[in-house]
């Protein structure tokens, strides 16, 4: 980790505030990585509560979609007690917009993150929390970004195109590459849209915006191999960040090029089953098999869905194929051991 990123000197207290563990552990390591150990951890907005009127944090990260009580939310609730009002706020979501960006201000956000972030752009919010501004270039970056999106949302390209130019200019910017290849897509100069998507992920790989538009590209040129790859990337981190609606339309997408690809009627499988639709979960499983009848994992995932149908025959009838496949395979050792003496347990034999 580069050393500009370490904190020098001081220890604040943080509050980082998720609902996913993955997520928390995650921030936790870039910020011990930084020289910062005094931590605690919330995974609901309630805890989170609970947590800042007891140790009074001197650092809040917050997510906005906390399920009980969301970030913006905590806040217009602490803001009220003067033991607070000094403490740094910094907020993420999945959907930054005007209105979330104008409650922010309301509440005394000092800094928002849009989800997916890179480490680096955590990393450099957690810095300017703990000393102070950025310099005068960043400010003035920050600032060109608000105007280029209000240009993109009037469709006002050209103009959009010599203000992310101008954000370019001082460092270079995930969100700002992704724009300049929207604009370029929507000129129909698909190489030069491609050549800025794919600087938008060396900066953020995290970015599924930008491999999905990629993907969509390589569609309209006929390279479907590359097409499918970059939707599926794009289908994998929406999938990660638990928004279901975005991954299942990529991959249905992705089954209109290549209607027998096992590993979307898996992922699709994975997010039926996330969502209590069993019936197309069990569906999309039973294709992904007809392609590959000799995928174990498939036959695990096809169990998983006939526990939760009740069905514990036909679950372990399916860790048995799995087994029978990869001898080896523990998970599936576990769950049938797990079924077999759950069904004794449950009728006495």
């Amino acid at each position: 980790m580069d050393s500009f990123l370490k904190i020098k000197s001081g220890q604040p207290t943080i509050l980082i505030a998720d609902t996913d563990v993955a997520v928390l552990d995650k921030n936790a390591t870039l910020l011990q990585g930084m020289g910062l150990f005094n931590l605690l951890h919330a995974e609901s907005g309630s805890e989170a509560m609970a947590m800042i009127k007891n140790f009074n944090p001197n650092i809040l990260i917050l997510s906005q979609e906390l399920p009980d009580i969301p970030g913006l939310s905590i806040l217009s609730m602490i803001r009220q007690k003067e033991a607070v009002l000094k403490t740094t706020v910094i907020l993420y979501s999945v959907n930054v917009n005007n209105k979330l960006l104008i409650r922010a201000g309301r509440f005394g956000v000092d800094n928002i993150l849009r989800k997916p972030y890179s480490d680096e752009d955590f990393q450099k919010k957690i810095i300017e929390s703990v000393h102070g501004p950025q310099d005068p270039q960043i400010l003035q970056a920050e600032r060109l970004a608000g105007k280029c999106q209000e240009q993109m949302d009037k469709g006002e390209y050209e103009d959009a195109l010599q203000t992310c130019n101008e954000i370019l200019d001082i460092h270079d910017n995930a969100e700002i590459f992704y724009n300049l290849g929207y604009i370029l897509s929507v000129r129909g100069k698909f190489e030069e849209a491609l050549s800025y998507f794919k600087k938008a992920t060396r900066v953020n790989s995290q970015y599924a915006k930008a491999y999905k538009q990629m993907g969509l590209i390589y569609q309209k040129l006929g390279r479907l191999d590359e097409a499918q790859g970059c939707l599926e990337r794009a289908a994998d981190l929406h999938l990660i960040l638990k928004e279901e609606n975005e991954a299942e339309e990529i991959l249905n997408t992705v089954l209109s090029l290549r209607p027998d690809t096992t590993n979307v009627y898996n992922s699709l499988g994975i997010l039926y089953r996330r969502q209590g639709r069993l019936d197309e979960a069990l569906s999309a499983y039973q294709k992904a098999l007809k392609v590959h009848p000799d995928d174990e994992n498939i036959y695990f995932n096809l169990s998983r869905v006939f526990l939760d149908k009740n069905d514990k025959f036909q679950a372990q009838d399916s860790l048995r194929k799995a087994l029978a496949l990869s001898p080896g395979f523990v998970a599936a050792q576990d769950l049938l051991r797990a079924t077999e003496i759950g069904f004794k347990l449950k009728t006495g034999e």
